[in-house]
């Protein structure tokens, strides 16, 4: 695991050093670098693999090509003996130099040998070409820049905003749609000068032409190919897939872990490292120190590290530090974000004691769980029973059996609208929120129509359930979930590691209808039968939580003060993008106890927040 960086060009001095130093907390063990009449490569190392010997960047036998390399190779064994068959010779015991060879073998598809999270960087001294990759889901990000006739990249933001031809003018349509989604989406950034390498793509950058062509190399297929009378062998196949995951991910040269929210997908994880482990598993969970009534993670995290005889641990935090350290982790965010950011605090406890850990993220995003995801079913049924003119008293509600009337109303609309129910701001909603200046500058960027145009793009023999899911594998998941899952776990240099987005067990699951996926009550049904064997019966029964702050009771308690200073009038005028009555009209209902505004709250505040320490003067209106 490391940040990388670098530029094409003439050598700038003392940029590549900055851009080094600024990712310099994702890579403390070494700086390396290569500079070329063409190009200039860095890396900022954190060892895991052949510690002693993988210094970065990387080159094949005759120096023509230079790798600096973001992640992990996971195959590498198998893939290292495949091509020293083929008459490579490597150099060391790096999982990174199996990049090098890769791609001399096998050209630009190399990225399909790959079983990794990666974000790669390619010099090609004979076709002078730097070409970038980015793994199949998003594990590992790459943000680049096209100025002035060079190609300019890096892990992070602030690496690329340490070169001199990279401006910090702002995208209007990158903000927009953060309102809508709570995150940037690629290809965006909030700057407009910096694009994000989506998923599964690469860029080929020709120093000849001084040009880039960023093409898809990975597509996740759709097509089903299982039906309900095969659960019992898809529970065997993903039971032997996971494991065989989690077998591959414990391989590390320094001591690992693993995040326990005591919920189905950590848990299983857990179980699995344990049995495959011949040392107790270190285990980590967040706890809060004014234990909210909801909040019951510790509790279940204790029961499954006692079954499983764990080195348990718990960190520990409250509103205070929260507010004390949101600053710095909104700035490690490098742009806007209102999703998750617990894993800091946590993140920050766990590299005490390990350097690499094992997660349960990608389980939700692939077997079905979150809220929109369960508005599906319903949805379906009330079209289907307008259709067929019954009664929409006699539909099955599911879980929002308590809210009909709204599902009957979302049901009027396309799914690429009501999705954004369960994000922050609809389209409408934001229109309503901006004043005549904001409007003027971001009402032109409808973030339903971002969606649908991805959407559209999607398998139609899917059906309605794995069509969303596909859409969040390319939106939510590389977005929000691993953004996060990246950028505050590298900030204190520990690396995670994903079982669940092995691209193995992802496309079995693609392949599965959605009807194993939610069943009545039942979110990840079919990952539930696999949990089964490995966890208590009390994992499977417990509501869905994870390790997300209790920001409604927060925001309306011990940080309701922090709410209303940083959302004030006076504050809000400094860019003037609101109307503020509408802000104090939507603080009000949340501070009543609106449960339902908690989103749109807290992606004003850290909107709010960022833009004072990043954005004042630049900001259009």
């Amino acid at each position: 695991m490391c940040g990388i960086c670098g530029y094409t060009g003439d050598a700038i001095d003392g940029t590549l050093d900055g851009m080094l130093r600024s990712l310099e907390h994702r890579g403390p063990d070494e700086m390396g670098r290569f500079d070329g009449p063409s190009v200039h490569l860095g890396v900022a190392r954190l060892a895991i693999i052949d510690r002693a010997g993988g210094h970065q960047p990387l080159t094949n036998e005759d120096g023509t090509i230079q790798v600096a390399f973001n992640g992990e190779i996971f195959n590498y064994l198998e893939l290292r003996a495949e091509l020293e068959g083929r008459g490579h010779v490597f150099r060391t015991e790096s999982d990174g130099e199996t990049i090098v060879h890769a791609y001399e073998e096998y050209g630009a598809g190399f990225g399909h040998r790959l079983n990794g999270m990666f974000a790669v960087a390619i010099w090609d001294a004979r076709s002078r070409t730097t070409t970038l990759v980015r793994d199949r889901y998003g594990e590992k990000p790459v943000f680049y820049a096209a100025r002035n006739g060079a190609l300019v990249f890096g892990s992070e933001i602030k690496a690329l905003l340490r070169h001199p031809s990279v401006s910090r003018e702002l995208d209007p349509e990158a903000i927009a749609h953060y309102f809508g989604m709570r995150h940037i989406p690629a290809p965006f950034t909030v700057y407009r000068d910096i694009r994000s390498l989506p998923p599964g793509h690469m860029l080929v950058w020709s120093c000849a032409a001084a040009s880039a062509t960023v093409t898809r190399w990975y597509d996740l297929p759709m097509q089903p190919k299982w039906t309900d009378a095969d659960e019992v062998e898809l529970t065997g196949r993903i039971d032997a897939l996971l494991r065989d995951s989690v077998r591959l991910r414990l391989q590390s040269e320094v001591g690992y872990g693993a995040y326990l929210s005591g919920g189905v997908d950590s848990s299983t994880i857990v179980a699995m490292m344990s049995e495959l482990s011949s040392a107790p598993v270190q285990t980590f969970t967040l706890r809060f120190a004014d234990e909210p009534a909801h909040k019951r993670d510790p509790e279940y995290a204790r029961l499954v590290a006692e079954r499983y005889a764990t080195e348990h641990h718990e960190c520990v935090m409250d509103a205070r530090d929260l507010a004390k350290e949101l600053p710095a982790v909104i700035g490690h965010l490098d742009q806007p974000f209102a999703g998750v950011i617990s894993s800091f605090w946590l993140s920050r406890f766990m590299k005490r004691y390990v350097t690499v850990a094992l997660s349960g993220d990608g389980a939700d995003d692939i077997f079905a769980s979150y809220g929109h995801h369960r508005l599906v079913g319903p949805i379906q049924a009330c079209r289907e029973a307008r259709a067929a003119g019954t009664p929409l008293d006699a539909v099955d509600y599911g879980f929002f059996a308590d809210r009909a009337e709204w599902v009957r109303s979302l049901a009027l609309t396309d799914v690429c609208t009501w999705r954004l129910e369960y994000a922050a701001f609809t389209d409408e909603e934001k229109s309503a929120l901006w004043s005549p200046a904001g409007r003027a500058w971001l009402s032109g960027y409808s973030t339903s129509g971002f969606l649908r145009r991805i959407y559209e793009q999607g398998d139609t023999a899917a059906d309605d359930l794995n069509r969303l899911l596909a859409l969040d594998i390319q939106t939510l998941l590389p977005g929000e979930i691993l953004y996060f899952n990246d950028m505050l776990s590298m900030a204190h240099s520990l690396e995670v590691r994903a079982p669940f987005l092995d691209w193995r067990l992802v496309e079995l699951a693609a392949s599965i209808p959605g009807s194993l996926k939610i069943r009545g009550r039942t979110l990840k049904y079919i990952l539930g039968k696999v949990a089964a064997r490995y966890v208590p019966p009390e994992i499977l029964a417990r509501p869905k939580e994870g390790f997300v702050l209790p920001a409604n009771t927060w925001l309306r308690a011990a940080l309701a003060p922090m709410l209303g200073v940083v959302l004030a009038d006076d504050r809000l005028a400094a860019h003037g993008l609101y109307d503020p009555a509408y802000v104090r009209a939507l603080t009000k209902r949340f501070a009543g106890g609106d449960d339902r505004l908690t989103f749109k709250v807290w992606t004003l505040v850290v909107f709010q927040l960022w833009a004072e320490e990043h954005a004042l003067g630049r900001l259009a209106a």
